[in-house]
């Protein structure tokens, strides 16, 4: 299927917020309202799904509901731009009732990640549009965001820019901000930079998000093609070096890294474990050891902030000599 890129989002556009797996209830009022004036400050208008606020056993409404929610917001002709609020557990419930041809002829941006791969890949895959896997909505509702988080978005989805540069950024932060008393201050960390575990140079497009969600799309008919692409991959603190490593032996053991052209992986936790004793170095080397493909990690996005916007399906290159990343194309119109 040929890819479509949805269109830029208007510096008056509205966002709309849903919430395809966890309730958006979750969400403290004071960190809320810091979210709404995060994105009211870009010029956007922030709207609330219907059952985005609902509450249903470990989500925000049945899987029609919040397919509904979904659908409602792709054919509003006031809506701009689809924002996932959080993340959560099953979101892959949905995939069979979105209306893959009414969000083709939508052209309009989805963000999210995490549990929202499942609905990032899905819409690549069975309607050829071009999406975003980044900032959800929750992660507007911290008081310190990082300029390196909202550069991203902005340069991506708001300005509509080619040739957008990544690399490592100067500090990052895990800690649980939203359980403090008053959300911060935040640890931020010296960012040592990304790990070359290969080396090389590649070009392909952007796939992949969140390892663990991605996972469940295999053998199914939401599997993105792996052709000659650079995946990104990810994962939380559940994901431990052993489950790291039963995934990416599935990934080798399905073909995936003898046809994509690079790897990047993004920060893990510390609470994941990986240790000198068991690293991600030693799982890369044992198992993409035999494959001639550059592999870089720690690089800013997932579950550590900040985090860069990902466009899955647009053009990328990358760089392991200089530690860089460029989404050469723009990734709306």
């Amino acid at each position: 299927m040929d890819l479509v890129k949805p269109k830029r989002v208007r510096s008056d556009g509205a966002v709309r917020l849903v919430a395809p797996s966890l309730s958006a209830s979750i969400i403290e009022r004071r960190a809320w309202d810091i979210g709404v004036r995060k994105l009211e400050s870009k010029g956007l208008r922030v709207q609330v799904a219907k059952h985005a606020m609902s509450s249903r056993g470990h989500s925000s409404g049945t899987a029609k509901e919040r397919a509904d929610d979904m659908m409602e917001a792709f054919r509003d002709p006031e809506v701009d731009l689809v924002m996932s609020v959080i993340g959560g557990f099953n979101s892959n419930q949905l995939l069979p009732l979105l209306d893959y041809k009414t969000i083709r002829e939508s052209r309009k941006p989805f963000i999210g990640y995490s549990d929202v791969t499942a609905l990032n890949e899905a819409i690549l895959v069975r309607s050829g549009l071009i999406n975003f896997s980044g900032p959800a909505f929750v992660t507007f509702c911290q008081p310190e965001l990082s300029p390196y988080t909202e550069r991203s978005f902005d340069q991506i989805l708001l300005e509509g820019a080619s040739n957008v540069p990544v690399e490592a950024s100067g500090t990052w932060a895990e800690d649980r901000w939203f359980l403090m008393d008053s959300l911060g201050p935040r640890e931020w960390k010296k960012n040592p930079g990304w790990d070359v575990l290969r080396e090389g140079h590649a070009k392909g497009r952007a796939v992949g998000g969140n390892l663990s969600t991605l996972m469940l799309l295999a053998g199914t008919v939401y599997w993105p093609d792996m052709n000659g692409v650079i995946l990104f991959l990810e994962d939380d603190e559940a994901s431990t070096p052993e489950i790291f490593d039963r995934d990416i032996s599935h990934l080798k053991q399905m073909g995936v890294f003898e046809k994509v052209y690079g790897v990047v992986i993004g920060r893990s936790p510390t609470e994941a474990g990986f240790n000198e004793n068991d690293s991600l170095t030693m799982i890369v080397d044992e198992l993409l050891g035999d494959c001639d493909i550059p592999v870089v990690a720690n690089a800013d996005f997932g579950h550590t902030d900040p985090m860069f916007t990902i466009p899955l399906g647009a053009r990328c290159e990358l760089s392991t000599d200089r530690k860089k990343l460029t989404f050469v194309e723009k990734a709306v119109e």
